[in-house]
């Protein structure tokens, strides 16, 4: 279940609907986001393919899955903790109103702020029957290409005549996250939560019951009152968390029992604050450095191997060879950084049951006082689910096993440079920014307004679809933006000595453009060929047949040699017409869409008419 070798999950195939199902509507939860791994996500839940497929570099697929999902999701994440991505795309503006940023603004003593920290998903899925399947999932992971160990666990349920109070903690929660939504989809939250009332969901073996705990958003039963941190007896325990706080572990092992050692699974760098504490009652485990390292040492051993090729030979076209591949190793090493614990996970063994808890709280003060974190205690018979069998399969069977026993004498100290400009951002986030545009003849203003200053640090500002860069005021504007240049996501720069931190915000902004989408869709789909191209792939019998259709290329290009020519899309039309009519309606949007720009075939939109016609009367 838990063997780093065998167990591999893929973040896409959590999400992603079961046969003969589709997404009627998704709440997420995250900490960090990628607004990359959210489009990995919309291609999951709306078009059932990997995340990570290479269809993700067509920019047809990518719109289609956007355009498809974009009312069907709500994800809620810490405001501040959005990454900037490498190539911003005008494809953002359709993420606008999936993502939501939420401000924890509850008062934490060993920090200036708290942080929103769950990592969730609440899933409902329907057939062509009307049938509904919900998923709960929830992880360690946040929504990024993060390549950390992390753990999730996912349990589907159906609905019954039957209410139960078992879900309150979970319809508590998604009314919590409701506030911080729009009108549109804080209804739908509202539907969801009523539903959830009446699911039931199953577990699988080993485990016998599920409990959710909710914790920051004054839930009645926080993790507290769990027998975790309440008994002052506990037997077999074994903690798994990236982040610790001093105070949190001592208070474990004050309360474990002399009779076994505890086990603490964690970072090598976090265990410096515990270097001259007498915590006699535990194990230190950390992941070897071979495997933080991970494919990065297969770059430095590549780049070892040129070094020595340099050195036995001077022919001056080896020495192109030489530099393209440094190029190569170069990018190959951004793209497989270090990568360490990120899994947070509490094991306690009672006299029959062994207690699971997973989700996002680490063993720190935050996260028990103050942080929003979600969490889902499993339990299971001891014969079946323990912390020796649960060792085994984590530890490899002793065999290349990927943790090592720390010598805590060998543990130097953590020390704390003081230069966090994370806390910049969070103060940022709190000013109360607003904006609107301000329409010119052939181009647009947008004016962004703080509440308070922020003059204390080196702050600029930009919109993330424009270079137009401003120093942080009460009051700015960006001048003769086009479009598509108009978004309520804002890139953040802090910079301080040495450092330098980007994030991207998200403004409310009035009076933007209703027809952006319009312009969004004329961007990718600009020439005949990639019209026909879309058609086809919205027509087809599945998404990804008809992207394989699509010639296999990742780029629309901008020939002028159709890849689908008008009597096969004539089949697939006559084909939608009988088995799928409800895909008219978005080529009609499409039709509208783009009808003035040229892109639209000659006799496309007759064709359009008829079978449209065929609709109507039948």
């Amino acid at each position: 279940m838990l063997n780093p070798k065998n167990n591999r999950l893929d973040y896409g195939s959590v999400l992603s609907p079961p046969p003969n199902y589709e997404l009627d509507f998704a709440i997420g939860a995250t900490y960090s986001l990628d607004l990359d791994a959210l489009i990995g996500a919309s291609i999951s839940l709306g078009l059932s393919a990997e995340s990570d497929s290479d269809l993700n570099k067509n920019p047809i697929f990518l719109l289609e899955a956007l355009r498809s999902t974009g009312d069907k999701i709500a994800l809620f994440c810490e405001s501040g903790q959005i990454k900037l991505p490498n190539k911003p795309t005008p494809l953002y503006i359709l993420l606008e109103e999936m993502v939501f940023q939420v401000t924890n603004n509850n008062s934490v003593e060993h920090s200036k702020y708290a942080s929103f920290h769950p990592k969730t998903w609440v899933l409902r899925y329907v057939n062509h029957e009307n049938d509904v399947l919900y998923r709960f999932v929830i992880l360690s992971r946040n929504l990024t290409f993060d390549r950390s160990w992390d753990l999730s666990f996912s349990m589907d349920g159906k609905l019954t005549d039957k209410q139960s109070s078992k879900n309150n903690p979970l319809i508590n929660f998604i009314k919590y996250l409701s506030r911080y939504s729009n009108d549109v989809k804080r209804d739908r939250i509202y539907e969801i939560a009523k539903e959830l009332e009446f699911v039931h969901f199953e577990l699988k073996s080993p485990f016998d019951g599920f409990e959710f705990i909710v914790n920051g958003i004054d839930s009645p039963n926080p993790i507290q009152n769990q027998q975790l941190f309440k008994s002052n007896s506990l037997e077999k325990l074994l903690i798994m968390s990236p982040f610790l706080s001093k105070g949190v572990i001592k208070d474990f092992n004050k309360r474990k029992n002399s009779k076994s050692k505890a086990i603490l699974i964690t970072r090598l760098n976090s265990l410096g604050q515990l270097k001259d504490e007498n915590l006699e009652n535990f194990e230190f485990y950390a992941l070897k450095d071979e495997v933080i390292d991970g494919e990065s040492l297969l770059s430095d051993e590549s780049e070892q191997s040129l070094k020595d090729k340099k050195d036995e030979n001077s022919d001056d076209g080896f020495k192109d060879e030489i530099v393209d591949n440094e190029k190569l190793i170069s990018e190959e090493s951004k793209q497989f950084p270090k990568q360490d614990i990120h899994a947070k996970m509490y094991v306690v063994e009672k006299i029959k049951y062994t207690d699971l808890y997973l989700g996002s709280l680490n063993a720190s003060d935050n996260a028990l006082n103050g942080n929003v974190e979600f969490m889902i205690k499993l339990w299971a018979r001891k014969r079946r689910f323990n912390i020796n069998k649960l060792l085994k399969a984590m530890f490899n069977d002793g065999k290349d096993n990927p943790f090592q026993l720390v010598n805590m004498e060998t543990i130097n100290e953590s020390s704390d440079d003081g230069s966090n400009l994370n806390l910049v951002v969070k103060n940022i986030v709190r000013l109360n920014a607003s904006a609107k545009i301000i329409s010119r003849q052939n181009s647009y203003d947008l004016e962004v307004i703080f509440a308070k200053d922020c003059n204390r640090h080196d702050i600029e500002i930009n919109p993330l679809l424009s270079n137009k860069t401003a120093k942080f005021s009460r009051k700015i504007i960006f001048k003769n933006l086009t479009k598509v240049q108009l978004s309520e996501f804002f890139v953040i720069t802090v910079r301080k000595d040495d450092d330098t931190m980007r994030r991207v915000i998200k403004i409310p902004v009035d009076n933007l453009p209703e027809d952006r989408q319009k312009d969004v869709v004329s961007e990718v789909i600009n020439d005949k060929t990639a019209f026909i191209r879309y058609v086809a792939f919205l027509l087809g019998d599945e998404y990804v047949l008809s992207s394989i259709e699509d010639d296999g290329e990742g780029e629309c290009g901008n020939s002028n040699n159709f890849t689908v020519q008008l009597p096969e899309l004539y089949e697939k039309m006559l084909k939608s017409v009988m088995y799928t009519p409800e895909k008219f309606a978005e080529l009609e949007f499409l039709i509208k869409t783009l009808s003035k720009d040229n892109v639209v075939p000659e006799g496309f939109e007759e064709l359009y008419e008829t079978f449209k016609q065929v609709i109507n009367d039948g």
